[in-house]
């Protein structure tokens, strides 16, 4: 399988029919089966699918890096005429660093918090004796200069907290490819980025890949990442490969169900704006019983019962590569498969309302005015003794927004603009340092837990982390039952209530018996809104509800918020940097940046015609699922001033491409217009 993916070239890494299982108490789970394909010199390949697939599995073998349960049943993986697989661990310790080097999906948890980069980086190069001390330090400094990180020579003597997250991504780079390996390893290299610096980072390995002329894997579900890095993409699920090819034969003429449907549920590659989104039907196949026939077939809607069910499918080539389908080869090819492309093979569902003009005019649920929440800096007596009258920072600085019953706000912005500080105030999780938060008229800032206890009944907030945020030491059924039981709610079955929760957000109820660390991020995230329902609140805060999940999930997820907000009447705000989701999902939308609100509107218009130009580079910095389109330019560069020094005028000025004087040394003013949209620019775009 996959192994032409283009002309004839040179192969770094070959990896042939590698299969590998994990020994776990429910039995054998089959991770990957027969795997195969070859990644050639100065090219990137991108494995794609689901969570589950066995990317990552991938990854780990070719580095001697899975866990003690991992088996090897079969294969190889060559690199540069070596079996990785049988190198040993003195081999496999050579190796890796050196030939092969690895980039992270977190670098905070992969880069050691104790240690200045420079140690680390010294450390990195311990095989090299003969370099001096000197030397291994202006290599370090030359390759964070290389990867774009300002002032080097002063800044590689700080810890990891004292860089932003795209800035640790990309020391995370510098140390990756300061030996010169070569093969680089991208474990989801974006997952935790925001779009901006997302954007940054798919530039900076472009440049890498052209300037060293390297090779590099990139695991991803993030199809824009893809469709801008690659030169080849693999397409797995549940363990095995099912189409192979060129990145535009794969984005352009996809002949695999599986990949069809994948492509679909992109929200970023739909053009007309959707309340429903579409979704793969079905879950990943348990992979610890032994299956017969095409792995996809529970889940195809183009399933042939008879064959697909029984027959593995044949290896048939397409224009650009391989895929795994009775449809395109065999009893059972179908001369008109693929469709056209404006044909939709997954379905959306019923598509709810939006809100209403009706809604549009109802009292808000929520309404905040002039919001202020500030943080100390320094102790009182610290700040006494440095002569400091004003020892603290602005996180969220003057801002308005409402929310009505029925309406989905959207709160957009870079990592570190306020977002979720915001909704952690509103929830009385926070001091506010001056403005009004007003629920359903009743004016609740800064009220004593004693009096506001009662008032989280009604709101309800979903945390970033799905499984972070769940006790591991609860079931299921004891964490979605557990609000019911802080708020003393008497005269119910909770069991009943459990099962009618579960039920309520698709979850299956054997899943009640389980506890966290046995769910999918999926699975968690919908325990995390069984337990934000559980008492029928009337608003519900939903902080990054997409993170981290495939686009297939994300669908999921959001379709369940569209129909119990239909059901309901809730009022959702929901935090996020994922623009094609909040694109998709939000009657309206408001964008933070250093604090504060810049501008506030309709989504659609706002998406059609941007007035501030941080709202238009961050709808211009989306990576889009085409390698036609790849971007040519960074649509906003340079990082988030600190709130220690925010700037004397526009927050945004030192980013800003239209800055002019007046913008340094005046703060623009929140302005509306005649149509209710409001920004914070001197100079609007339109």
């Amino acid at each position: 399988m996959a192994k032409d993916l283009g002309p004839d070239a040179e192969t770094l890494l070959d990896i042939r029919n590698l299969s590998v299982d994990f020994r776990t108490p429910r039995g054998r789970v089959q991770a990957l089966r027969d795997i195969s394909f070859p990644v050639r010199r100065g090219r990137i390949v991108g494995l794609v699918g689901e969570s589950g697939s066995g990317k990552s599995t991938v990854l780990w073998s070719i580095l001697g890096l899975l866990s003690g349960n991992a088996e090897v049943t079969a294969g190889e993986i060559m690199f540069d005429e070596r079996d990785m697989l049988r190198l040993g661990e003195p081999g496999l310790r050579a190796a890796r660093g050196e030939d092969i080097s690895v980039v992270f999906q977190d670098p905070m948890t992969s880069q050691i918090p104790v240690l200045t980069y420079a140690r680390q980086m010294f450390d990195i190069l311990y095989r090299r004796p003969n370099l001096s001390a000197s030397q291994k330090r202006r290599m370090a400094i030359e390759m964070m200069e290389k990867v774009g990180i300002p002032d080097p020579e002063s800044r590689i003597d700080q810890y990891p907290h004292h860089f932003s997250g795209g800035m640790r991504q990309r020391a995370g780079i510098a140390m990756a490819l300061l030996t010169g390996p070569k093969l680089l390893l991208a474990d989801e290299p974006t997952t935790a980025l925001d779009v901006t610096m997302e954007a940054q980072i798919i530039h900076l390995l472009q440049e890498l890949q052209s300037d060293l002329d390297a090779t590099i894997v990139l695991v991803s579900h993030n199809l824009g990442l893809i469709a801008e890095l690659c030169d080849d993409v693999v397409v797995m699920y549940a363990g095995e490969i099912v189409e192979a090819g060129d990145v535009r034969s794969i984005f352009h003429d996809a002949r695999h169900p599986y990949t069809r449907a994948l492509l679909e549920c992109d929200p970023a590659r739909i053009s007309d704006v959707s309340r429903k989104l579409p979704v793969i039907p079905g879950d990943i196949p348990d992979l610890t019983r032994q299956r017969h026939g095409c792995i996809f077939a529970p889940r195809c809607p183009r399933v042939e019962e008879g064959i697909c069910r029984t027959t593995p499918p044949p290896d048939a080539r397409t224009p650009g590569g391989h895929a795994r389908c009775h449809l395109l080869e065999g009893p059972m090819r179908d001369p008109d498969w693929p469709p056209p492309h404006d044909v939709v093979t997954v379905g959306r569902g019923a598509i709810p309302k939006a809100a209403s003009e009706s809604t549009a005019r109802d009292a808000p649920l929520l309404d905040v005015s002039d919001l202020n929440v500030r943080f100390r800096t320094l102790s009182a007596l610290r700040a006494r003794l440095r002569g400091m009258d004003d020892p603290f920072v602005d996180a969220v600085l003057d801002v308005s927004l409402s929310v009505r019953p029925g309406e989905t706000v959207g709160l957009v912005g870079e990592s570190g603009s306020g977002k979720t500080t915001l909704g952690r105030t509103v929830l009385n999780l926070l001091p506010a340092h001056d403005g009004s938060v007003r629920f359903e008229g009743r004016e609740i800032r800064n009220m004593p837990e004693a009096r506001f206890k009662p008032l989280r009944r009604d709101m309800a907030m979903m945390f970033q982390d799905p499984v972070g945020s769940l006790s591991p030491r609860k079931s299921v059924r004891a964490l979605i039952t557990e609000p019911l039981q802080i708020h003393n709610v008497t005269g119910v079955d909770l069991d009943a209530e459990a099962q009618r929760l579960a039920e309520m957000v698709r979850l299956p109820k054997p899943f009640l018996s389980r506890y966290p660390h046995e769910l999918s991020g999926g699975q968690a995230r919908r325990v995390g809104v069984a337990r934000a329902l559980a008492l029928n609140p009337k608003l519900i805060i939903a902080d990054e509800p997409t993170a981290g999940l495939d686009v297939s999930v994300q669908g999921e997820i959001l379709n369940l918020m569209a129909d119990l907000q239909a059901e309901h009447g809730l009022g959702y705000l929901i935090i996020t940097h994922n623009l094609p989701v909040v694109r998709h999902v939000s009657d309206r939308l408001a964008i933070m940046y250093l604090g504060r609100v810049v501008e506030e509107g309709p989504a659609e218009a706002i998406f059609r015609a941007p007035l501030h130009p941080y709202t238009q580079a961050l709808v211009d910095g989306v990576p889009q699922p085409d390698p036609d389109r790849r971007r040519t330019h960074v649509s906003i560069t340079g990082e988030v001033p600190s709130l220690l020094n925010r700037p004397k005028g526009c927050d945004f000025a030192t980013r800003c491409p239209y800055a002019q004087d007046r913008c340094r040394q005046e703060k623009p003013p929140h302005e509306t217009r005649p149509d209710g949209r409001k920004h914070a620019c001197l100079f609007p775009l339109n």
